[in-house]
This record gives C-alpha cells, structure tokens and sequence, in this order.
C-alpha cells in the first residue's frame, strides 16, 4: 500500500513537471476594432439655432383726445375687436354744450359778415372794416370745427383690428388727455425678436434663410423675413434682430410664445476640411489624431490645426491633413502609434443586421 502511493506522488510531480515545461506562450496582442472616416470638405452652408420669442407687429395705447368722466367702456380685456369699433366713451355733455355755443355764435358772425360784404360791395364800409369782419368769420369757423372735433372725441375707436390687452379705467373716472384707456394689440402680423452673437451680426448679410418653429407637437417651420435690427448690443452683448411672419403662417401663434429659430448662412471657409470632434485627441495639450494606412491597417499620429466648431459635432482643419486619408473617429484615447487596428466596416443601410 506504502509503494502504491509512493508510486502515485512520483505519477503526479511527473505530470506537473511536464505540464511547466511545456506551458504556451502568452496570447497574442489585443487587435482593437476601430470606426474610421473620411475627410470631408465643409459645405458652403451652415445653420445655426437660436431661441426666439413672438411679438404683436404692434401694439397702441388707445387714449381719448378730451377731458371728462368716463360715460362707458364697451369692451373687457382678452375681446377682439375690428378696426373701427366703439371701444369707451366719455359724457359729452360739456362738449354739445360747447358745440351749441360755438354754433350760435358763428351764426352770429356769419350774418354779420354777410351784411359788411354787401354794404362793401356799395363802397359803404372800409376796407379795414371788411377785412376784420371776414377774419371774425374764419376764425368763429375754426372754433365751430373745433368745438364739432371735441364731441367727436368723446368716443374712442379702435385704430385697427386686434385684442385688447389691459384695461386702465372704469366707467365714471376722470381722465384727462392722453391717458391711456386701454391697450390694443395689433395681430394682422407678428414678428420675432432673436438675439445673436456679434460675430454673426457682422456677417448678417450672409444670413440666406431664417425659419422659426413653434414648441408644440406637429409645428412646422415658418418662414421670416427680416424687419429690422438694432446696431448696438445689448446688457449681454448681443444683437437683436426682428423679423416678420405672416398673418397665416400658424393659427396657433400668439404674442409671447418662444420659437425655435434656424438660421442658415454662408460660410467663409467652405473650402476647409471638416472632420467629428470625436477624432481628435489630444497630446501634450495639442490636437492630433490617427490616419489609419488601409494596405496595413497600421494606425499613425499626426499634429493638426483646429479651426471653427460646428453646430453638427464637426470641427474645421486649417493645417495637418491633405483631404484623402482615412481617419479614426472612435476609441482615439486607447490607440497607440504604430498599432495595428481592426477597421469596423460600415452598416449597409439596405443591410441593416448584417443578414444579407
């Protein structure tokens, strides 16, 4: 029984002994798959998104020209009214008073004068005479307009279509001249007001399309078409630019609403190379990245130049790069120079799975 386990230690230590010599040697390199590109050229456009928000194309104070006591207003705050309508109206009694006194007295005048120019055509009156009496009839005349304005001035119209927006005053208050009624908002048309950067203000002109979109489901884009501007910057060094919508773009825009606002422009550098932020790494804090030779699947690293950030996740290359290499886009920070690198071929659209 002592031989038979000595035997199966000496067994053991022999197969352990073997199993050591002949231990494989460690697993080749790890051959990391990579996605790559091409060099793109950038587009002779670029569009850009800001927030905006929608504006009455107008809005009024509606006040009355004459002092009094309110007699009435016939509208509440949130009513539209159309251009025309009676919206307050002030007692005007003082004024029919006035327009009766004014009327009596121009009567007066009038047949005065109507006796002078016939005594004058006689040669029976001065000249001095005549001309004062002719000059009493203008001016009774003006002060009888005047007095027929006044009445006409105690009802108060609206200038334009619209909704009226606040209500200042109640029936029976005093008001005097100028003080506003009511407001009235002009929605014919709207427009957009939108901030943007200096830089782009300065190339405005290169602005070829502006669209807006309401955020809501289902909007669509409208079209704008630029009002105006304002040449000075504001508390945070912006420039506001207003532009205008039509009366039918969306019958669900109203003033106060925020947009979204696309802008495409012209670009100045169209003739660079644009490659996805995602490829560039960076080595003793400079822009590089890995052009990947095809024949061998050998990764390099080369120093570039960085220009503009685009709004699509694309950066522009001023230096560092001819346009036809092949360039990693994904996995940069784990790659090393000189490796070699598995190419991840790209999807099929029609192909989608890999199934045909």
């Amino acid at each position: 029984m002592k031989n038979i386990k000595q035997l199966l230690l000496l067994g053991f230590i022999f197969v352990l002994i073997n199993g050591c010599g002949n231990s494989k040697p460690e697993n080749d390199a790890i051959v990391r798959k990579v996605k790559v590109a091409a060099i793109e050229k950038a587009s002779d456009t670029e569009t850009k998104e800001f927030s905006g928000i929608i504006k009455e194309s107008r809005a009024v104070n509606l006040s009355f020209r004459v002092a009094g006591p309110i007699k009435a207003i016939y509208v509440k705050q949130g009513d539209f009214v159309k251009q025309g309508a009676l919206v307050a109206e002030m007692d005007p009694r003082d004024y029919q008073l006035q327009l009766s006194v004014a009327q009596a007295e121009y009567n007066k005048v009038t047949t005065e004068t109507s006796r002078v120019i016939e005594l004058y055509k006689q040669n029976a009156v001065t000249e001095a005479d005549y001309q004062k009496v002719v000059a009493g009839e203008k001016m009774i005349t003006a002060q009888l307009n005047r007095a027929k304005d006044q009445l006409n001035d105690t009802k108060l119209y609206a200038p334009f279509s619209g909704y009226i927006q606040n209500i200042n005053f109640q029936k029976g208050e005093i008001v005097n001249i100028g003080m506003p009624i009511a407001d009235l908002l002009d929605v014919n048309s709207y427009k957009v007001e939108v901030d943007i950067p200096s830089k782009l203000f300065v190339e405005r002109d290169k602005i070829k399309k502006v669209t807006c979109k309401l955020n809501i489901d289902d909007a669509s884009e409208i079209p704008l078409q630029l009002l105006n501007y304002q040449a000075k910057a504001n508390s945070s060094l912006l420039y506001r630019m207003y532009y205008g919508l039509g009366p039918q773009s969306d019958k669900r825009v109203f003033p106060g609403m925020e947009v979204a606002i696309t802008m495409e422009y012209k670009r100045t550098d169209s003739n660079d190379l644009v490659i996805p932020l995602g490829a560039i790494f960076y080595n003793n804090e400079e822009p590089n990245i890995w052009i990947v030779n095809k024949s061998d699947s050998i990764v390099n690293k080369y120093a570039i130049e960085i220009g503009e950030i685009y709004g699509d996740g694309k950066v522009s290359i001023k230096s560092g790069l001819k346009g036809d290499e092949t360039i990693v886009v994904s996995g940069v920070n784990s790659l090393k120079d000189n490796e070699k690198v598995e190419i991840i071929e790209p999807i099929s659209e029609t192909n989608i799975g890999g199934l045909l």
